[in-house]
């Protein structure tokens, strides 16, 4: 079983948006779980409004990622369990990081939001735990500010991801109906299969590697 943990402590980076598009992704082929660890509760809210299906399915009553992993570990019922953490708070987010076999961790593409990135960062670097990075919610006109995120990510061999997910309203306007954008938008549809790719392949090279030590 492999747990994704979507954190950061910035808030505004797309956290929620992230899972609900990556956890549905995966659902297409594989057993899946979300866990809501943000007190306000927006990933929850989403799963109701579509309608609380069973894949992916949402554990609730969980306020630490700890408590999901021996839970499920007991049942081993899903391949992936996608974790939805909240802003700002440390201690929650640091025991996700620890609960989690990869993390991903979206930011906008900004030295700003990379500098508030760097607690998310630090923590994985810290434990151990795998990282990715994600640049979310990139503007029209970003692409040299991107080109220059990833140069400034590569310099500093901080692993990210070579997809990159577009500021769409298609992404902001199906959350709220309980979808996600790739259901409602082809570009939004082929930019998270392709994130998805590479979230996965990390997520499988990171199990072989944790299988041999």
């Amino acid at each position: 079983m492999h747990f994704i943990g979507v954190l950061n402590t910035k808030g505004g980076t797309g956290k929620t948006t992230l899972a609900s598009c990556l956890a549905v992704r995966a659902a297409r082929d594989t057993r899946v779980a979300v866990v809501d660890l943000d007190p306000q509760g927006s990933l929850t809210d989403w799963y109701v409004r579509r309608g609380a299906t069973d894949n992916p399915a949402l554990m609730r009553g969980v306020e630490h990622a700890s408590d999901a992993v021996t839970a499920l570990t007991r049942n081993c019922s899903y391949d992936f369990v996608f974790f939805d953490g909240p802003p700002g708070s440390i201690l929650v987010t640091e025991d996700a990081v620890r609960s989690s076999t990869l993390v991903v961790i979206p930011l906008r593409a900004s030295g700003l939001d990379l500098a508030a990135s760097q607690d998310c960062i630090s923590l994985c670097q810290e434990t151990g735990t795998p990282f990715l990075l994600v640049i979310n919610a990139k503007g029209q006109h970003d692409g040299r500010l991107v080109e220059e995120a990833c140069k400034l990510l590569s310099s500093w061999k901080l692993p990210f991801a070579r997809t990159t997910i577009a500021s769409r309203l298609q992404y902001v306007n199906a959350i709220t109906t309980g979808r996600t954008g790739p259901e409602k938008d082809r570009k939004a549809e082929a930019e998270i299969d392709a994130l998805w790719a590479e979230v996965k392949a990390t997520a499988l090279r990171s199990a072989k590697r944790r299988a041999r030590a």
